[in-house]
């Protein structure tokens, strides 16, 4: 009999005073690329179910990318 896969987790809360978003990830969540893809469906499904059509999706990332990926401290996921 096959077992079924253990599950997996994400959390994310807001850490407003100090301006980041912070995440954990359940232990047997390691992989980036897993990581990577549960995030990615997580945020698709939650622009589809507001109605963004894909043009607002690639906008809105356009506009705010450089927010998650500056170096010098004030990136959202510095504390990541």
């Amino acid at each position: 009999m096959n077992e079924l896969p253990e599950n997996k987790s994400i959390k994310i809360d807001t850490d407003y005073r100090n301006h980041a978003i912070n995440m954990s990830f359940s232990d047997n969540l390691t992989d980036d690329r897993e990581r990577g893809y549960i995030l990615s469906a997580a945020f698709l499904s939650y622009c589809a179910s507001q109605g963004l059509d894909k043009q607002e999706v690639i906008e809105m990332i356009n506009s705010n990318y450089g927010q998650f990926t500056q170096n010098d401290g004030s990136s959202l996921f510095k504390r990541l």
